[in-house]
């Protein structure tokens, strides 16, 4: 029973895990999009280095979700 157990949630693991990798490109793409708006809109405005910096953050992030997720489903 327990191994019957074991490998149906097994295989339900190994179904999802695809559709997971491509989630966390979909999402690095997003933060890459929104690290850049939020760069370019920190950039304009004098004084406001802290949408500056998230902006970064968000992109190196983004960057980070892309290539992990390229890796995984290599």
């Amino acid at each position: 029973m327990e191994q019957r157990i074991e490998r149906a949630i097994d295989n339900a693991l190994e179904s999802v895990s695809l559709q997971l990798n491509i989630f966390s490109v979909g999402l690095g793409i997003v933060l890459i999009i929104l690290g850049i708006v939020l760069f370019l809109t920190g950039k304009r405005t004098k004084g406001k280095r802290d949408k500056t910096n998230v902006g970064l953050i968000c992109a190196v992030i983004g960057i980070a979700a892309i290539v992990s997720g390229i890796v995984q489903m290599l």
